[in-house]
C-alpha cells in the first residue's frame, strides 16, 4: 500500500503528482490511497465518485485506521521531520515514511519501491516521484479520471466556444502572480510588459489575415488597458474552469508552472514556457505538448 500525504501549494502540483502514482498503480497493481488530493476531489468525475475504473485506488483510509492518524500528523509543520527521525516507531507500526531524498528524482518503476508498495505500507511525503513511461501509456485513463464534473465542464465549453467565435487561433496566456513573488526568488514573477512582448511575438508568427485571440488567465486582476492592443478574452476565474479552458486553446504561453503543464497535457496543447522575462517567442516549433518528458522543467541557465 502507498499513501500520498504531502499537501502541496498549487492545483497543478497535486494533479501531476497524483497522476504519476495512478499511472504506476495501473501498471503494477498495488493499493494506492490519495488523501492529499481530497480538497480537489469534488471537481472531477473520477475522484468525486471515488471511481478509478477498477484500480485499487481510494481517496482515504478509514478514520480509525492508524494511517489516518499518521496522515494528520504529517500535515503539521514539523510532522514529517519528527516522524522521519523515529524509525523504531515506523517499524513498530509496520510502515515507512519516504520523502524527497537529496533532491533526487525517484523512479516509481524501481524494483525496491514496487516491493514495498505491494508488500508493505509506504507513506510518500515528497514531490520528486515520477513514472514517465506509464504517465504517457495511461494518459487517456488519467484524462477520464480528471475530467471536470458536468457543471464545470459546461462552463468550460461555454468559455472556449465564446472566445473562438471571432478567432482563427486561440492562445492561452498564463499570467502567474501571487505566490510567485517568493518562488525561486521571484524569477518567474513577470511584469505585464513581458506578456505583452511575448503576445506581440506570438501574433507575428501568423499571417496578418489570421485572427489571433488571447485568452488571459491570472490569479490576480488583469489590467485591460495594458493589453488593449490585442483581441483578448477572459475565463470565469474559477481554478478548475480556468485550467480546463486553457486546455481548450490552440497554444499556451506562460512562466514555468505545473498549472499550464497540466492544461497542455490534458488538452494536448503545445506549450511554451518563458524561462526569463526577455525570452523570445520565435517559432511555433518551439511549442511542445507536455507529457512530463523531463522531471525538471527548470532551466537555470535561462534565468537572469
Amino acid at each position: 500500500m502507498v499513501i500520498l500525504t504531502k499537501d502541496f501549494d498549487g492545483f497543478g502540483n497535486h494533479l501531476l503528482l497524483t497522476s504519476h502514482f495512478i499511472a504506476n498503480t495501473a501498471e503494477h497493481n498495488y493499493e494506492l490511497l490519495i488523501p492529499s488530493f481530497g480538497p480537489y476531489a469534488p471537481f472531477f468525475e473520477g475522484t468525486a465518485r471515488d471511481d478509478f475504473e477498477g484500480l485499487p485506488v481510494r481517496l482515504r483510509a478509514a478514520p480509525a485506521d492508524v494511517t489516518s492518524l499518521l496522515y494528520q500528523a504529517l500535515q503539521s509543520r514539523w510532522g514529517f521531520g519528527i516522524l522521519n527521525r523515529l524509525p523504531w516507531l515506523q517499524r513498530r507500526l509496520g510502515l515507512r515514511i519516504q520523502g524527497d531524498e537529496n533532491d533526487r528524482n525517484k523512479d516509481l518503476n524501481d524494483p525496491a519501491y514496487l516491493t514495498e508498495a505491494r508488500n508493505g505500507c509506504l507513506l510518500i511525503h515528497g514531490w520528486l516521484f515520477r513514472d514517465k513511461t506509464n504517465f504517457v501509456r495511461h494518459s487517456d485513463l488519467l484524462r477520464r479520471i480528471f475530467r471536470p464534473i458536468a457543471p464545470h465542464q459546461q462552463a468550460i465549453e461555454q468559455v472556449v466556444a465564446r472566445n473562438r467565435q471571432a478567432a482563427d487561433v486561440l492562445v492561452g496566456v498564463h499570467i502567474r502572480r501571487g505566490d510567485y513573488a517568493g518562488w525561486y526568488g521571484g524569477a518567474y514573477l513577470y511584469k505585464n510588459a513581458t506578456y505583452v512582448r511575448a503576445m506581440r511575438e506570438m501574433k507575428a508568427l501568423f499571417p496578418a489575415h489570421v485572427r489571433v485571440r488571447f485568452l488571459l488567465f491570472s490569479n490576480e486582476p488583469i489590467s485591460d488597458t495594458e493589453f488593449a492592443e490585442f483581441d483578448t478574452g477572459r475565463s470565469t476565474n474559477h481554478p478548475v474552469e480556468d485550467l480546463y479552458a486553457m486546455a481548450g486553446c490552440d497554444y499556451i504561453i506562460g512562466p514555468l508552472s505545473t498549472y499550464s503543464m497540466w492544461a497542455s497535457f490534458y488538452g494536448r496543447v503545445p506549450l511554451f514556457h518563458l524561462h526569463r522575462p526577455d525570452q523570445a517567442v520565435t517559432a511555433l516549433e518551439d511549442f511542445t505538448v507536455f507529457e512530463d518528458q523531463k522531471t525538471e522543467q527548470w532551466q537555470s541557465d535561462l534565468v537572469v
